[in-house]
């Protein structure tokens, strides 16, 4: 976040200047929403099994409000221009609670309405800082991920409304749409945004590692974006171990090449750790889907639970810590930031064990919902903490 916001901004309150101060506590809120009835089904207090929900409440609530926090911080400040207006931050603020109580009630259909609005004002708000007059963009050629990443959540989400729509005969194109906004969206926002942000962050390398824009690599960007996005068909058509591999060896190489995760932190920092290891994990996930995929959970929460919500905690904290005025944090390895890892690793344990022991599926759902909670309590009152400090 080299470039500052620009003179104008500097009377704005911080809940615009600062986006994450409001979007990144939302976000915990509603995976409290999305994971609490977990644990209360398994102790016995509630006796509604509700996947549907909690994929909804994880992905377009608590994701979506980490992602875009991140995203409004960033992108003013790559471009040096103004922050998100009144109005984006409060469509950014109302449509992920309003898709987790829709999704609460079982409309899941109506809930994509708040989903497909919100996708328009992120990109909108994306394309006019990057086209405002005087801007200074300074985003990697990786970036092209980001824009395929909304295009995946609207056209996912478009998908899964008609496939719904069509019945029980064509309902695997519902099934293809979920994929795609539950996979696929934010698969396409690590692999944009790592490009740039983890050489960053875990090697202390300069932004964009003075490379050029370069139109051949953007153009190879888009076509590994497209195959990445074929393997949801050839998952639904012709094999799911097939559209697995394809879709973890894609993920791995463009981490690889435009991320460099191939070499490991040379900054210190235990946050550092975990957004490199969960960088790991993401094409680990789908790897183990491929080679077992009578546990496709089981592999997918690999990739949920090990890089998407590790990366959200690991990746708020460094933002929290920059902005927040206690960047002499980001060097150590707070033992707030251990347990916090620690938990979710056992969260991930648990949550597969629920696939792989049946039989004690309770007691395993019960474990890794409350893992995952304490996590988040934990990172919140370590920011808090230190912010007050």
């Amino acid at each position: 976040m080299a470039i500052q916001l620009p003179p104008s901004a500097s009377g704005l309150p911080h809940w615009r200047t600062d986006p994450y101060r409001l979007l990144f506590p939302l976000g915990v809120m509603l995976a409290w929403a999305g994971v609490l009835h977990w644990l209360l089904l398994a102790t016995g207090v509630i006796g509604e099994y509700r996947s549907i929900f909690h994929a909804f409440a994880q992905i377009e609530g608590f994701m979506t409000c980490f992602a875009i926090g991140f995203l409004f911080t960033l992108i003013p400040r790559r471009t040096g221009t103004s922050p998100p207006a009144a109005w984006q931050m409060a469509v950014a603020m109302s449509a992920p609670v309003a898709i987790v109580v829709l999704a609460w009630f079982e409309k899941y259909a109506l809930s994509q309405v708040p989903w497909l609005i919100l996708m328009a004002v992120m990109i909108q708000f994306a394309v006019s800082r990057f086209r405002a007059p005087g801007a200074e963009p300074r985003v990697p050629n990786s970036f092209v991920w980001v824009v395929l990443a909304f295009l995946m959540g609207i056209g996912g989400s478009i998908l899964a409304g008609v496939g719904a729509a069509l019945g029980d005969e064509q309902f695997w194109v519902h099934d293809l749409g979920r994929s795609i906004i539950l996979q696929g969206m934010f698969t396409g926002l690590v692999l944009g945004v790592g490009g740039m942000l983890l050489p960053v962050i875990t090697r202390g390398a300069p932004p964009l590692g003075g490379a050029a824009s370069s139109g051949r690599a953007r153009l190879l960007h888009l076509l590994a974006g497209l195959a990445f996005i074929g393997t949801f068909l050839l998952e639904a058509l012709v094999s799911v171990r097939l559209g697995f591999a394809l879709r973890a060896a894609i993920v791995l190489s463009v981490l690889l090449v435009s991320a460099g995760i191939w070499r490991p932190p040379s900054v210190p920092g235990l946050h550092r750790r975990f957004i490199w290891l969960a960088a790991w994990l993401l094409p680990a996930g789908y790897a183990c889907v491929a080679a077992f995929p009578e546990y496709p959970k089981a592999g997918l929460h690999v990739a949920f639970i090990g890089c998407f919500a590790l990366l959200a905690l690991s990746i708020s904290t460094h933002v929290v810590l920059s902005h927040g005025g206690a960047p002499q944090l980001l060097g150590q390895r707070p033992w707030p930031v251990a347990l916090m890892g620690a938990l979710l690793f056992a969260a991930l344990t648990f949550r597969v064990l629920v696939d792989a022991d049946q039989p004690h599926v309770y007691r395993w759902l019960g474990l890794a919902a409350a893992a995952f909670l304490c996590a988040t309590l934990v990172w919140g009152a370590f920011l808090v903490r230190t912010l007050r400090a």
